[in-house]
């Protein structure tokens, strides 16, 4: 319980007095509180672009390689159909020698019963 309660304490306790830091600075009015809400802002902003950047450049590559998957994907989607239908027409031709003689034993007994 101690390493589960004790972080989430601390933590709660720290949002709280940070709060209270914000609260006191802004109730007395002073000339610096407009000076640091443009410096939290350029903090703020400053990751947000970075991550963008990151987001731009992944995408970009995400495009690239889509690109260059399309230009080979006609010649090896044609040879994965062949494949498929080659092992559904397995598929079929096994299952059919399965189910065969089950529905050949069914036929007979009714044929045999006397139920109509």
């Amino acid at each position: 319980m101690r390493q589960i309660l004790l972080p989430i304490l601390l933590i709660t306790l720290l949002i709280v007095a940070v709060a209270v830091l914000v609260a006191v600075a802004t109730a007395q009015g002073s000339k610096e509180i407009t000076r640091w809400a443009a410096t939290a802002t350029i903090w703020m902003i400053i990751p947000l672009m970075a991550m963008m950047v990151v987001l731009l450049v992944s995408s970009w590559g995400v495009v690239y390689l889509l690109t260059r998957l399309l230009q080979r994907a006609p010649h090896y989607t044609g040879i994965a159909q062949q494949y498929a239908l080659r092992f559904n027409e397995q598929i079929v031709l096994w299952t059919d020698r399965i189910i065969q003689p089950i529905l050949k034993f069914q036929a007979w007994v009714k044929l045999f019963s006397r139920e109509e």
